[in-house]
This record gives structure tokens, C-alpha cells and sequence, in this order.
């Protein structure tokens, strides 16, 4: 996934929960006012209806000779006296509660003889609310999502741009770099033939081998997905012994004698990155492993951001050089064979290639 498709899917993510996250909170203020304000409406409603029933029976004394009104029940001392349905487990001490879907409302009177409790209720309107803000919250997602996606593309265009005015550029840069490289390389091996030993040609050749390992380290980010591969059987053990010459190292190492299918270029990225990194980064030591199972390398650096070190153009140092490809591209390339690329600190950074 490219990465503006991935700050596009953050962008939506961040959008969308934050507004979502605010609507459900006014959402939920709105359905606790409006169900406290039918709370209280109904409450009046019942009020009212026991006040009338007072209202026609001035003198309260032997309850159980009224004619109760429906769904009413009166208490005395909070003893049931008389009653026309089945109360439920009442608090005395509540004057309204809410039971199965229906609003209860207690009337409490204090007269000589007692304290009078008249209980009444009525069912609770059917609410509908809840689906009704459901159907809001939905059309509010289909909106935001909507905008969110405008939004996103407008906000990520001039990102887009640059980016692909910068891929553009590098594949330019790689593609005009491609003949001067090669001969420079050329000139270098032919003189090499000459057993030249001066610290100028030294320096050269040096610098020439760290612009090539950059220019290939490009190439590979821009063309890899076109490149045919020539998958061969190689000694590997062979192999990192010429890579080792090449960098011109001393490392302490144990290799077993192993062979592997893989295209040699790739092995070549893999094998020079790693070194290359090792080199780059150690103190006082490499180590290099080779078995049946695993290739390790061994330094005694340390890696301060181990989620982040194989992404794209990170650098552990940026005092060094580079474009913070290597472990990228060695990341890349395990990937398309199948091997499990690890990297960790361990009394030093331990990187292993599994295999097998």
C-alpha cells in the first residue's frame, strides 16, 4: 500500500471516529433530556390523577370502603390496605421508579392516624427514539464518510504531487546515473589489474563503491517489480567469503557449507546491505554465522527505534550517509522468497535471515 493511500485510510480513521465520537455524545445528552422530560410529563399525569382522587375524598379513614380508581393501591404505615392490581417490591423512600416499561408515582400524605402512601402508574409510551436516532446516526456516517473521502483527497493532493514529482526525479536521477557509474566502476577494476596502491586511488574507489551501493539501492526501490529474476543455485558460503573481500572486513565468522536458490542480484543486496550496515555502525566487531537453517550478523551497534528501522528511508544515524534503504530492501526481498528477516538488539544488533 502507498503511502498516501495510508495517510488517506488515517486521515478517515481519525475523522471519522472523532465525529462519529461527538455526534454520539450529543446523541446521548438529547435521549437523556428528551426521556426525562416523558419521565416528568408522565409523572404530572399521574400526580394529578391521585390529587383529583384526593381532591373527592376530603376525609381519608377506612381505605378499604373506596372505590379505588383503576391501577391504584394505598398503604398505611407501608402495609398494603387496599389495592386493585398487584404491586411490585416497592422503596418507600422513591417517588417515582420505572418497572417493566412502566412509570410508577407514590404519593406520600402524613395524617394523624399514620402515613398514607397512595401508589399508581401507567405504561410508559412506546419509545421510539432509540431507532429514530439510529436512522439519524446512519445517515450521519453515510455523510461524513462522504465528505471525509472529499476531504482526504483535496488535503493529500498537493502530497501526492510532490511525491510523485520526487519518484519521478529519482527515476530520472538512477537512469542518467546507470552510464557514468558503470564506467567509473570499469576504469576502477582496470586499474586494480595494475596493482595500483596510492591513497588517492584508494580514496576513489572507496567513494565509487558507496555511490554504486546507493545507485543500486535506488534501482532496486524503482525497478525491482519489472525485473526479471534468474533463479540459480549458489554456494552461499562462497559467496559471503567474496562479499567479506569486497568490504573489506575482518569479521569473526563460523559458515557452514550451505547452498540456495535465489537470483544472484538479490542475494548480492541482501549479503551487501547487511555487511554494509555491519561495517558501517560496529565499533570493535562483526560476527557472521552460517548454517543450514540461518544466516546471522553480528555487531556490537544498537538500534534506538527497532518498530521503524526496516521502513523506507529510515536511518539509525543521519550523520551517516545513505537513503535509509538497506534494511528496506533486505526486508523487501525475504519477503518475495519466503525468508523471515529478523532484527533485534541483543548485546549488540543481531540481524538473522531464516531460510529454512
Amino acid at each position: 500500500m502507498s503511502s498516501e493511500k495510508k495517510s488517506l485510510i488515517r486521515f478517515l480513521v481519525i475523522y471519522l471516529f472523532s465525529t462519529l465520537f461527538l455526534i454520539g455524545i450529543g446523541e446521548y445528552f438529547y435521549y437523556k433530556l428528551a426521556r426525562n422530560s416523558e419521565i416528568k410529563t408522565q409523572k404530572i399525569i399521574l400526580e394529578n390523577k391521585i390529587n383529583n382522587y384526593l381532591k373527592e375524598r376530603v376525609k381519608i379513614r377506612k381505605f378499604k370502603h373506596f372505590q379505588l380508581l383503576k391501577d391504584m393501591a394505598i398503604f398505611r404505615n407501608k402495609e398494603l390496605v387496599s389495592s386493585n392490581f398487584t404491586p411490585p417490591k416497592i422503596d418507600f423512600n422513591k417517588e417515582v421508579f420505572i418497572q417493566d416499561n412502566k412509570i410508577f408515582y407514590l404519593k406520600k400524605l402524613i395524617r394523624p392516624f399514620g402515613t398514607i402512601y397512595i401508589l399508581t402508574f401507567k405504561n410508559l409510551p412506546k419509545n421510539n427514539l432509540i431507532e429514530k436516532l439510529m436512522i439519524f446516526s446512519l445517515f450521519i456516517l453515510i455523510f461524513v464518510v462522504l465528505i471525509s473521502i472529499v476531504l482526504g483527497k483535496i488535503f493529500l493532493a498537493p502530497m501526492k504531487q510532490t511525491i510523485q514529482h520526487l519518484e519521478t526525479f529519482i527515476t530520472d536521477t538512477t537512469h542518467e546515473m546507470n552510464t557514468p557509474i558503470s564506467i567509473i566502476m570499469s576504469n576502477i577494476e582496470m586499474l586494480e589489474m595494475k596493482n595500483i596502491e596510492y591513497k588517492e586511488f584508494i580514496r576513489i574507489k572507496n567513494a565509487s563503491k558507496r555511490l554504486n551501493k546507493i545507485f543500486d539501492d535506488l534501482k532496486f526501490v524503482r525497478l525491482n517489480h519489472t525485473t526479471k529474476k534468474e533463479i540459480v543455485k549458489i554456494n552461499l558460503k562462497n559467496f559471503i567469503l567474496d562479499r567479506i573481500d569486497y568490504f573489506e572486513i575482518k569479521p569473526k565468522y563460523e559458515l557452514d557449507e550451505v547452498f540456495i536458490e535465489i537470483d544472484r542480484e538479490d542475494l548480492t543486496r541482501i549479503i551487501d546491505n547487511l555487511l554494509s550496515n555491519a561495517k558501517k555502525y560496529s565499533q570493535k566487531y562483526i560476527e557472521i554465522k552460517l548454517t543450514k537453517n540461518y544466516l546471522m550478523i553480528k555487531n556490537d551497534g544498537k538500534i534506538k527505534n527497532l518498530q521503524k528501522i526496516k521502513n523506507k528511508f529510515v536511518r539509525e544515524n543521519e550523520n551517516e550517509g545513505g537513503f535509509g534503504l538497506g534494511l528496506y530492501i533486505v526486508d523487501k526481498i525475504c519477503e518475495n522468497y519466503g525468508f523471515n528477516f529478523e532484527i533485534r538488539n541483543n548485546n549488540g544488533v543481531e540481524v538473522k535471515i531464516v531460510y529454512k
